[in-house]
């Protein structure tokens, strides 16, 4: 059967001499296909089907592994794939959707995604959108942090945002006192919308602070801390 789906690609392999296999993470999911002589640069298929691409594709559809007709480039994130920090973000960004994709298949998640590489193909701030997208992903995992109120009483004089409780803590339930600016930034990670972030100005420092803290939670919380953020920080830290 012949189906039009839009997506992007998120991976792709070798298939014998002169074609490729790609998966294409979609609103409805991901699809397997064969790209048939999409190896060869002067190939109608090649641009549409390299990592990143996102494009309108044909394909006819089979059970497992469908066969790609033909395809149409919507954006290639042409800055992404010349900068190394942008490429190791996207790939760290990608795998990441993917997985919590896996566990609960909103077509938020693939909105989500886009919507960062986006802002990272703009120029935006490469660690801080990254940081914003994980923070919104964990909704999807159903371990959004805690941050409208203290967690354990429910006061409003916060003070503190704790690893062990999950969210907010108020300067009655905390012998911590922490930067108001980590504070407030990660309610607005939380809550900012995507589509209106046209430039981000905090201090490398309480981006930092804020990353490390996030990094401890999906480490604590969700198994999911994968080796290509591994290597976007190593990145970075170059």
């Amino acid at each position: 059967m012949i189906k039009k789906i839009t997506g992007l690609v998120i991976k792709e392999i070798a298939y014998k001499d002169t074609s490729k296999i790609i998966d294409v993470l979609t609103k409805d999911g991901v699809y397997s296909l064969i790209a048939p002589g999409a190896k060869k640069v002067k190939s109608p298929l090649f641009l549409g089907t390299t990592f990143l691409s996102y494009s309108n594709f044909v394909i006819y559809e089979k059970e497992n592994l469908s066969t790609l007709k033909s395809v149409d480039q919507i954006d290639s994130f042409k800055n992404i794939m010349q900068d190394i920090t942008r490429i190791s973000a996207a790939t760290y960004l990608v795998n990441l959707s993917t997985q919590v994709y896996k566990q609960n298949t909103n077509s938020g998640i693939y909105d989500l995604l886009l919507l960062g590489l986006k802002k990272i193909n703009n120029g935006l701030d490469v660690l801080a959108i990254v940081n914003i997208i994980e923070v919104k992903l964990l909704k999807y995992l159903g371990l959004k942090i805690h941050l409208d109120n203290c967690v354990i009483c429910g006061g409003n004089d916060i003070v503190s945002l704790s690893l062990d409780y999950s969210g907010y803590l108020c300067k009655n339930c905390s012998k911590v006192i922490m930067d108001k600016k980590v504070l407030k930034l990660i309610k607005v990670y939380d809550n900012i919308d995507l589509n209106k972030l046209d430039s981000f100005n905090v201090s490398n420092d309480i981006v930092h602070i804020l990353d490390k803290f996030i990094d401890e939670y999906y480490l604590k919380y969700t198994g999911l801390y994968l080796n290509s953020k591994k290597f976007f920080k190593s990145v970075l830290e170059k």
